[in-house]
């Protein structure tokens, strides 16, 4: 057992590096090709992977814009969140860190002053930095010019950023982060399409409405075939609302000859169960594909081949040190994730990618993914607290738990007392990965206002 958990550990060094040799990595293709370059960070709100045609979805044609978008440059077919929660997993996405490295463990939790984040980065390269938020605002983002939240309302995250954008200068590249909230439930976003999507003559206990959802949770109401089909309606109009505002923006942009040597990222914070673990709608306990499975997309015209697709897993955390090898700046500090330039280089390379982790809030959970081979892990039988008003067993996770993802994507059959031995690799693995890194977390106190404010969005604040 020992010999193969060293054997483990060689594979993931091997992993952790990339599956490229350094050459690979630091091609001379990409690596400072998009120095000078515009930078435009778009992230959605609860948008899981499998619910955009760029990912097969295709019961209901949600997303055409975002599709496109992602068709014309490279799409990550396998990209975790590090957690199913936007602040500590968009923070992520900012610093390369896991959220125990940058400390925003829990939604309502600070960057600390040393955090290096991409707007101070990019700010002191020159970059002109702005945000335009529906989500995440009371956070204490630092190194933007121009920060704007507008309180959960997408149609103003597009009249602000098209403001912000016709008044840059043109003299100095732009950094433009935009954020859109209304795929979250109770998916506000839904209401452009909901007349073509939901069904007029149902009749039973799931709405467009944070109430009737909550009630489903709190009292175990258990859903019916009729009452799914209407959920999943309800979910995709959100979606097609958000790809809505997408396209939008992009036209803009267009319209505006902004997207000339722009690098364009997409990405989503984290998903939405759905109900597919234990009567769960939402995503804040889940540590489950449905809602840590994420659309990720790197685009670049001119620069990145359009159509390229790659297979191996990433994670979020690898956005950071990807985009500042792009544009030719150095990664500082001390970064978990590593750069993707060698996929964006050749996005059919083969290898099985590198372990993907997240973390639950500074409890012992974590997971791992590692080629179709998924592990929960819950050394201390800890049970994730969801919302005010549910049992305390309501989101039950096995100490251990193992699936096969490819025969079993939905994770349903846990395989871990059948493979005794891959679940010490893959707890080896965690391990490995999470004893040497450094932890930036302190117990923080949130405001009276903002936990209220988090409450009446499904989160406890504690």
């Amino acid at each position: 057992m020992q010999r193969s958990a060293q054997i483990m550990g060689f594979v993931f060094a091997l992993l952790i590096s990339g599956c490229h040799g350094e050459e690979d990595r630091h091609g001379p293709s990409l690596r400072g090709a998009a120095a000078g370059w515009n930078l435009i960070l778009i992230s959605v709100d609860t948008v899981r992977a499998d619910r955009l045609g760029a990912y097969g979805y295709t019961d209901r044609p949600n997303s055409p814009n975002i599709d496109s978008l992602l068709a014309s440059g490279v799409n990550f077919q396998r990209a975790m969140a590090p957690r199913a929660l936007t602040w500590p997993s968009m923070a992520s996405v900012l610093t390369g860190l896991y959220p125990t490295g940058h400390g925003l463990i829990a939604n309502g939790y600070e960057f600390s002053d040393v955090t290096l984040t991409l707007p101070k980065i990019l700010g002191a390269a020159g970059y002109q930095t702005g945000a335009v938020l529906s989500n995440m605002c009371q956070a204490n983002h630092q190194g933007w010019e121009s920060f704007k939240c507008t309180g959960g309302n997408d149609t103003r995250v597009n009249r602000v950023a098209k403001q912000w954008i016709d008044g840059i200068e043109d003299d100095r590249p732009f950094f433009l982060w935009a954020h859109y909230f209304g795929a979250h439930a109770p998916y506000y976003n839904g209401g452009i399409v909901a007349r073509r999507v939901l069904d007029r003559n149902y009749e039973g206990p799931i709405a467009a409405k944070k109430n009737p959802l909550n009630r489903v949770m709190r009292e175990g109401i258990e859903l019916s075939e009729s009452d799914l089909n209407q959920l999943d309606a309800v979910y995709d109009a959100a979606v097609m609302g958000t790809d809505h505002f997408v396209g939008d923006l992009l036209d803009h942009l267009r319209e505006a000859g902004r997207l000339k040597n722009t690098l364009i990222v997409f990405v989503a914070d984290h998903g939405e169960d759905l109900y597919q673990h234990n009567g769960y709608i939402y995503h804040a306990c889940s540590v489950y594909q449905s809602s840590l499975h994420v659309p990720l997309g790197f685009m670049a015209p001119g620069l990145i081949s359009a159509g390229g697709q790659v297979s191996q897993t990433v994670e979020l955390i690898d956005v950071q040190p990807t985009i500042l090898e792009l544009l030719g700046l150095e990664t500082e500090g001390d970064v978990h994730g590593s750069s993707l330039l060698a996929y964006l280089e050749r996005p059919e390379s083969g290898g099985e990618g590198k372990p993907a982790f997240s973390e639950y809030d500074d409890s012992r959970i974590h997971t791992v993914q590692v080629g179709d081979w998924k592990l929960v892990d819950n050394p201390d039988g800890d049970l994730p607290v969801c919302f005010a008003g549910v049992p305390e067993d309501f989101y039950p996770i096995a100490e251990v738990e193992l699936y096969n993802l490819r025969d079993d994507p939905g994770e349903t059959v846990n395989l871990a007392s059948q493979y005794p031995d891959r679940v010490l690799e893959m707890r080896e693995l965690i391990r490995q990965r999470f004893a040497s890194l450094p932890r930036n977390i302190e117990q923080q106190e949130i405001p009276e206002e903002l936990k209220q404010e988090l409450e009446a969005l499904g989160y406890v604040a504690n």
